[in-house]
């Protein structure tokens, strides 16, 4: 790895550090928007984008557990911004949807999330707005590249190794 590459990425680790921490920390007083959880958001932005989820589908968009996914969606089908339903072919699955009222308030979120960045773009030069944006959709892309969530560590002892990344089981 060349020094030039180390003091970039060194400098891009210590941006994108503040980045992220300014981003998350934006606003303390307000979990997210209407009294809804970071966690509540994500699902139902994925659920409008999507229109119907299993509980491990959405665990799996988010990288959270399924017992995490499972509280959430309750909190969500209890405010009555998702509601459950069986699976059209098969009746064993569980499939969660986003309700008319949880689409009206992933609207409302949105809209508020735009005028908060166009807040925030309008302290950047006029000229440099796109070049911004292209430089985080660069940065986004090499971030899906890589791995987004990391497997759930196994109990001692049941998985040890693996081949071709795939855990085998112990024998």
């Amino acid at each position: 790895m060349s020094a030039l590459l180390v003091r970039q990425a060194q400098r891009l680790c210590e941006v994108f550090t503040e980045l992220v921490r300014r981003y998350q920390f934006r606003d303390r007083d307000q979990i997210c928007f209407h009294g809804l959880s970071i966690s509540q958001c994500y699902a139902l932005q994925a659920l409008a984008a999507r229109h119907s989820l299993t509980t491990g589908e959405l665990a799996r968009h988010l990288c959270l557990k399924i017992s995490t996914m499972t509280r959430v969606v309750d909190q969500l089908v209890r405010t009555e911004l998702a509601r459950r339903g069986e699976d059209a072919r098969d009746r064993r699955i569980c499939r969660v949807e986003i309700t008319a009222q949880g689409r009206a308030l992933v609207a409302e979120v949105r809209k508020a999330l735009v005028q908060e960045y166009a807040g925030v773009l309008r302290t950047v030069p006029a000229e440099s707005r796109d070049a911004v944006i292209e430089a985080m959709s660069c940065l986004l892309a090499a971030f899906k590249g890589r791995p987004s969530c990391r497997p759930a560590k196994a109990a001692a002892g049941r998985v040890r190794r693996r081949r071709n990344g795939i855990p085998v089981k112990r024998r």
